[in-house]
Order: structure tokens, then sequence, then C-alpha cells
């Protein structure tokens, strides 16, 4: 009797696990949202091809983000929240492996305000190059998010993918002010809507390489500057295409989830941003600020919280009325309806550092040029998947930026 059962019992476990397991995954669907195909914005038009749509390219061209079949970010079985993937990510930001094992070149720019940017070049042998030896082969420009450089694991990784990859790009990471130890030469800090900076940096590329495509991919903070300065510049944009990762859209909805006091808050992103932060401060005290920011030096000194330095360094360098002043002008969410190149937005359904409340879906079945992917389970910049944890973002930026750029 007891053999019967068992031997009954053991396949509707297994059944059952079976089951269970194959609807996880369809939960795990990546949903992509832009305009249909009769009014998606043509990409290109040729002879071999005929006309080439924003529609055409995702279906076609990116299986990671729509294939019936592919188009799943099933997270790595022991990090199955966005909770832990955030942590995870967080903690090993700067681990090295072999995805990642990149020798940059450094080139440093001069801001308009006296400023410093750096730029570390990766790619074929390993250097910026000049017009000759690149060939007008295409530049990936990389941009991260707050507090973070191109020594960030998931930077080096895309670095390392895209360079390669088919289109073998150069690579060209823009540090922040004073991040990845750029001379801090003004006392002017980056924020969140400052793209002054990212401006000039790709004018200067661009005026170096002017026969290479340039591709730009944003990460959090980084992806809302990005995404900002191309609504901003519109039609008149040089970029070919571009690419945000976890782009907080709307800041005040981000600012709210990053104060929030919890333990991913209280005892990891709070510490490692502002860690960052406060270094980069304690390296510009040598520096003169300006009598009209009215800056409260001391009290900047002894923040312990990002909204904290907002209010005391940003809004009034920037010259804003209050934080809030601040949040709504920083915003890249009021420029998305003018982006006029092809754009990808990547954005995980939970993130608790930039929440979906901020993601204006709307907008993007709106505008021909633009789509978005969205995923129930990646966290903010982990999107980890595998049972030995791999970055799941790198093949959907590679599958699109190349589409756009072939």
């Amino acid at each position: 009797m007891l053999d019967v059962l068992y031997s009954s019992t053991i396949p509707l476990i297994a059944l059952a696990l079976y089951w269970g397991r194959k609807r996880y995954i369809n939960g795990c669907r990546v949903r992509v949202i832009s305009a249909d195909a009769k009014t998606s914005a043509i990409v290109r038009q040729t002879e071999s091809e005929g006309v080439v749509t924003l529609f055409d390219v995702l279906r076609n061209h990116c299986p990671s983000l729509t294939d019936p079949q592919t188009a799943f970010m099933v997270p790595t079985p022991y990090l199955p929240t966005g909770l832990l993937q955030t942590i995870y990510a967080t903690m090993r930001v700067r681990r090295h492996d072999a995805t990642s094992d990149v020798v940059y070149v450094r080139e440093l720019l001069e801001m308009a305000d006296g400023g410093t940017v750096s730029v570390d070049w990766y790619g074929g042998a390993g250097s910026k190059g000049s017009e000759e030896s690149i060939g007008g082969g295409p530049i990936a420009l990389v941009m991260s998010g707050v507090g973070g450089s191109s020594q960030e694991h998931h930077v080096r990784a895309l670095a390392k993918a895209l360079a390669s990859s088919g289109s073998a790009f150069r690579v060209a990471v823009v540090n922040h002010r004073g991040t990845a130890r750029t001379p801090i030469t003004s006392p002017r800090p980056y924020d969140s809507g400052f793209t002054e900076d990212f401006r000039t940096t790709v004018r200067h590329i661009h005026a170096t390489y002017p026969h290479s495509k340039l591709a730009a991919i944003g990460f959090s903070m980084g992806a809302n500057i990005l995404t900002k300065y191309i609504g901003e510049e519109g039609a008149h944009c040089v970029l070919a295409c571009a690419v945000a990762v976890c782009c907080p859209f709307n800041i005040k909805v981000s600012s709210a989830a990053i104060n929030e006091s919890n333990m991913l808050n209280n005892h990891v992103f709070q510490p490692a941003v502002m860690g960052t932060l406060m270094r980069a401060i304690k390296r510009a005290s040598h520096l003169q600020v300006r009598p009209e920011w009215n800056l409260d030096v001391p009290q900047i000194h002894r923040a312990t919280r990002l909204l904290e330095l907002e209010e005391q360094l940003m809004v009034k360098i920037g010259g804003y009325r209050d934080v809030n002043e601040y949040y709504e002008q920083s915003s890249s969410v009021n420029h998305v309806d003018n982006i006029a190149i092809p754009f990808l937005a990547i954005n995980s359904l939970d993130d608790r550092i930039t929440p979906p409340q901020g993601i204006p879906v709307e907008k993007f079945a709106a505008n021909p040029n633009i789509a978005l992917a969205l995923v129930p389970h990646g966290g903010h910049l982990g999107f980890l998947t595998g049972v030995k944890p791999k970055i799941w973002f790198i093949r959907p930026i590679e599958e699109f930026v190349a589409a756009i750029l072939r």
C-alpha cells in the first residue's frame, strides 16, 4: 500500500514542481512598450532592407526583449527579489572577473567653468586612438549613476562586451566630476539634472571622430542625465541611439524612495553613495566657493543622507528655490516627449531606488522614437540571472545598439 502511494505521489510532486517553475518563468517575461508597427519611427531605409522602423528593430533584432522563446529575465535562484538583487549588485560593485577585466586609457576634458571630466577609453588596443586608427568605427559613451564611475563592475562588463562584439565598439566611459580620481578643479559639483558636462563631452568626441557613429548608455542617475540631454537636444542630437538603464525619470519619486528609512537605504545604498560623495567634497576643500551660493560648509561636511546634500549643495549652487524645484527641473520625464533618436529604456518593476511609479509609461506608447522594456525582478542595477550570476541587461543593450548602427 505504501509503495503504491509513494509511486503515485512522486510524479504528482514532480508535475507540481514543473508547472510551478513554468508559471514562475512565464511571470519573468519581458514586457516591451512602444509605438505600434504603423506609427513607429523610421530608423533607416536601404535597398537591401527597405524601410526599417524602431518596431522592426525590436521585433527582428532584439530577441532578448521580444522573442517569445527567449525574452525572459529569470533571476538567479538565490536572488529572486529586487531587494536581494540590489544588495548583491551594490556590495559586489568593485569585483573583478573574466567578464570585466578591462584596462582604460584616460583623457581629461576641461569644462567651461574650469571643471574637469575624465573619459576612460577601452576597446581594440585599449586606447582612445586617433581618427585614422578608429577608422570611423562606432563609439559607445557610457555614464554611471550617482557616486559611480568607470570602475563599477557592470560598467566594466558592458565595456568589455561592447568592445568584443561584432560591432567592435570603442567605449568611452564619462566620469562625473570628482569621481574615479578625476581631478577636482571647480567647486561646482555634478547633480541629477546637470547635462552641460555630458553635452561638452559629446561635442568633443563627435568633433574628434566625425566619421564614427555614437551610441550612449546611462545607468541610474547617469540615465536621467542622458535622457534629459537627448530630450533637450531634440532633432539636433548627434547620438545615433541611446539606452537608459534604471532611469529614475521623476527625481521626486526616486528621491522619496532613496531617503525612506529602511534596511536597503540605511545600510547599503546611502552609505555607499554618501561615502563616495563625501570623499569628493573633502578633496574639493581647497577650492574657493562663490559667496553668492551662501553655502553652510560645516553642515555640508556633517551630512549623512543624500537629501541633506541636495538641500545644502545642489539647490543653492543651482539657484533653485527649494529641493522640490530642483527635482522638477532635473527630472528627465519632462523631456521624454522631445526625444527624436532611437531610445530604449530598461527598468525593473521591483526597483526600490527608481520605483515604477516614476516611469512615464504612457509616453513610450506615444513617442514613435522610444521603447520601454520592463522586467518583473531585476532590482536596481542588478538584473542578475543564472546560477552563477551574470548581468542580463548587457545582451539587450548589445542587440539594440548593434541593430540601430548596422
